[in-house]
């Protein structure tokens, strides 16, 4: 058993140091974990706990006791960054599913309707805030957290402490980001489809007939109503993305990681 001393050494303190700010960073970028809603100090003191059951089993870094404070602020940054990068490959997952959402307020007139979003104390969209709250709870339900923490202690494996990482190609980025992007389009096709189909047949029989003006009678009623309906029908399709997306998220992750590793 360690005595104190070894306990309170400076290596071990600044291990512990950079352990903190690894995992403050992911929860700072990582959704859920790191809701606004959620008091900073549980925030703070789960970061403590969790620190302090992952430095025991990681190998420290060697750091003389004359490390510069330069050198100490450069090992912060680093892990701070490793910390932010993982949390945002889970928050860019909610960040598409919440693009879904503003598209289907916009097509279904509902964009000026706000609420505010205790996770960003801005406002957003109603169907927005309904996709990411129904989103979050599926990632739950999947453990998505689970995998969040996990990817956190077997970063400390693939990027050890203080050893740094690579840069990442631009290609890594745009293949992480096109992914998103066609998942934001699968989850509001549906709604988009249904309603431009809509527009195109109103606009027929009013050009057909331009004195029924029939999309300003109808159209008005009919569109919010029919895709209201679309989005209910269709969160089986959502709840599938869901579960796809959180299913391959440990997996980027861990390409993620080893892209930074440089291997």
């Amino acid at each position: 058993m360690s005595s104190l001393y070894d306990i309170i050494a400076f290596e071990n303190l600044l291990a512990f140091l950079l352990v903190l700010f690894r995992v403050l960073g992911v929860f700072l970028a990582a959704p859920i974990l790191g809701n606004r809603a959620i008091p900073p100090m549980f925030t703070i003191c789960f970061s403590l706990a969790l620190s302090f059951l992952i430095l025991p089993v990681i190998s420290l870094p060697e750091v003389s006791n004359a490390a510069s404070d330069l050198m100490i602020l450069q090992l912060v940054v680093q892990e701070v960054t490793i910390g932010v990068m993982i949390g945002f490959v889970a928050a860019a997952i909610f960040a598409a599913v919440q693009a879904a959402g503003e598209l289907f307020g916009i097509k279904l007139g509902f964009a000026m309707a706000t609420i505010v979003d205790p996770s960003t104390q801005g406002s957003a969209s109603i169907l927005g805030s309904f996709y990411v709250i129904l989103g979050g709870l599926i990632f739950l339900y999947l453990n998505g957290h689970h995998a969040i923490l996990l990817a956190t202690v077997k970063s400390f494996q693939l990027l050890p402490l203080g050893e740094g990482f690579e840069m990442l190609s631009g290609g890594i980025f745009v293949d992480f980001v096109v992914k998103l992007v066609v998942v934001a389009i699968q989850i509001s096709a549906p709604v988009v489809i249904v309603l431009t189909l809509l527009a195109l047949i109103f606009g027929f029989i009013t050009k057909m007939s331009p004195q029924m003006n029939i999309y300003f009678n109808v159209g008005f009623i009919l569109g919010p109503l029919l895709g209201l309906t679309t989005i209910i029908l269709t969160l089986p399709l959502f709840r599938m993305l869901m579960v796809t997306l959180t299913t391959e998220f440990e997996s980027d992750l861990v390409q993620l990681l080893t892209a930074l590793k440089g291997a």
